[in-house]
C-alpha cells in the first residue's frame, strides 16, 4: 500500500486549516488501518527541527504509512496555468490523499506546462489533477457533487456557503462564465482564476 499525504499551507510561520487536515489526518488512518498510530498532526510538524522560522510560504509535506512518517518543507510557488483541457477517466480513485500519483500523472503527460486537466468520471466533471473547482455562472459559485477528492478548502467554503454543489456535465461548462481551481494552498481570492473560453474539449 502506498502512504498517504498531507499538504499544509504554511505562511507566516502559521499553518492553515489545521483541524481540518487533523480530522483527515485521523479519519484516514482509521479507515485504511483499523487503527490511529500518529495523532497530534500539528505539534507533528512544530515540533519537526526542519520547522521554518521565516515568513515565506511552504507547502508542509507530510507523508506517512504505518511504519514512519515524514515532514518536509518546500518553499510554494504557485503554476502558471492558461489552459484546461478536458479528460475522461472512468477508472481513477482518489478518496484518500495517497502519495500514489501514478494515475493522475498519466492524464497529464505530455501537456504543456501551463495546461491543466478537468477530468470527467460518470459524465460529470470532478477535479484538476491536484485541484477541486467552482465555476461561476455570474451569480454564485458552483462545485461539483463528486468530487474525487473531499478537499480540505472545498469543505471550509462550502461550510461558509461561498460555493455550492451541484451536477456538473461537459454541456453545462459553456453555461458558466469564470472556473476557480482550490486546494489548501490557496485563498480563495488568490486562487487560480480562468475564463471558461480557457477549456479545450
Amino acid at each position: 500500500m502506498f502512504p498517504f499525504l498531507e499538504s499544509i499551507r504554511l505562511e507566516n510561520r502559521q499553518l492553515s486549516f489545521m483541524q481540518r487536515h487533523q480530522v483527515r489526518f485521523v479519519t484516514t488512518q482509521q479507515d485504511n488501518w483499523g487503527k490511529v498510530h500518529y495523532n497530534d498532526l500539528s505539534s507533528l510538524i512544530i515540533r519537526h527541527p526542519g520547522f521554518p522560522k521565516d515568513d515565506q510560504k511552504y507547502k508542509c509535506r507530510v507523508v506517512y504509512s504505518p511504519e514512519e512518517i515524514s515532514i518536509s518543507f518546500i518553499t510554494y510557488t504557485p503554476r502558471f496555468i492558461t489552459r484546461l483541457q478536458v479528460v475522461t477517466d472512468e477508472q481513477i480513485h482518489y478518496r484518500y490523499k495517497s502519495a500514489d500519483r501514478s494515475r493522475l500523472d498519466a492524464l497529464t503527460t505530455g501537456l504543456p506546462a501551463d495546461t491543466e486537466i478537468l477530468i470527467f468520471q460518470n459524465e460529470l466533471l470532478t477535479d484538476s489533477s491536484f485541484s477541486n473547482l467552482a465555476l461561476f455562472d455570474g451569480k454564485d459559485w458552483w462545485t461539483p457533487k463528486v468530487p474525487l477528492l473531499q478537499g480540505i478548502h472545498r469543505g471550509y467554503l462550502l461550510d461558509k456557503r461561498v460555493i455550492r454543489e451541484k451536477d456538473i456535465t461537459q454541456a453545462d461548462l459553456k453555461k458558466f462564465k469564470q472556473i476557480r481551481l482550490i486546494n489548501a494552498m490557496m485563498d480563495w481570492n488568490h486562487t487560480w482564476e480562468l475564463p471558461v473560453t480557457a477549456i479545450k474539449f
